[in-house]
């Protein structure tokens, strides 16, 4: 467990789906990521330049190598904030947990006065979907039970509701209505979420905010039939979470810069 403490509003930043390669020139769908992740920070570092924690929600890297997970760790060590790392269907557990083994990145449990952060690892070694076993939600409802008086927020890789997109929604959390049914039991429980869908959301599923947040590389179309890149840019999520159980968030994106893009590819 990592005690965040502080007493007043807790401010988070979330990024997600880094898909950073071994080659600091590596791409997805022609975009550089490594350089649109940079581009990101900077924006990040503008709007929300003293957040008390970095939370990196799976896909950190596309091909699994330690390499990639040494430059993500490299680009993050700038920042005062301590940075929490998930694993989603691309990354390599063993290889990103040598880059951070020891540190602050490896919690999975962030607590602060009046808010509880818990992390979850929904992603399934060799498959794109996403599942949470019974040892991830036993642990996520320990952690509602054990302190009902803490505000709880709930973050994995992988979509636990449809995305209103044909393909996206066969490669999101298979047994999702089991977990919801189980964590929506919590009355403390006050926001879920999630990356790998490359977009933005925000619903409300009764007392429950629903999040997803873009990648800091490629985005996908929302709605889409079929494998579809959106013209949108990369961008990041920031999360104020309030003593009373209040959530504000929204979604920064870069807006200055052109980035490459094969939009004729249909799948990554």
């Amino acid at each position: 467990m990592y005690l965040l403490n502080t007493d007043g509003v807790i401010r988070i930043v979330q990024i997600t789906d880094t898909h950073l390669n071994a080659a600091e020139d590596g791409h997805l769908l022609g975009m550089k990521t490594l350089h649109s992740l940079r581009c990101v920070l900077s924006l990040m570092q503008l709007e929300e330049p003293d957040p008390h924690a970095i939370i990196v929600t799976g896909d950190l890297s596309q091909d699994g190598s330690e390499s990639s997970y040494r430059h993500l760790h490299s680009e993050l060590a700038a920042y005062r904030a301590p940075s929490f790392w998930l694993p989603g269907n691309h990354d390599i557990p063993e290889n990103m947990a040598a880059v951070i083994n020891g540190s602050h990145s490896s919690h999975r449990l962030i607590r602060t006065p009046h808010w509880q952060l818990v992390l979850l690892d929904s992603s399934v070694r060799g498959k794109v979907h996403g599942h949470l076993s019974d040892s991830e939600r036993e642990f996520a409802v320990s952690c509602l039970q054990e302190r009902p008086d803490l505000h709880t927020l709930v973050t994995f890789h992988h979509h636990p509701i449809s995305m209103d997109s044909r393909w996206i929604d066969t490669i999101g959390v298979r047994n999702g209505k089991d977990v919801m049914d189980e964590l929506s039991a919590f009355s403390n429980l006050r926001c879920i979420l999630w990356g790998h869908v490359h977009q933005e959301s925000d619903h409300q599923l009764g007392d429950i905010r629903m999040l997803s947040t873009p990648s800091t590389c490629v985005q996908f179309k929302p709605g889409s039939s079929d494998f579809e890149v959106d013209h949108q840019s990369p961008g990041f999520r920031w999360l104020h979470l309030f003593p009373d159980g209040r959530l504000e968030t929204g979604v920064k994106r870069v807006e200055d810069i052109e980035f490459e893009v094969d939009y004729s590819v249909k799948g990554y």
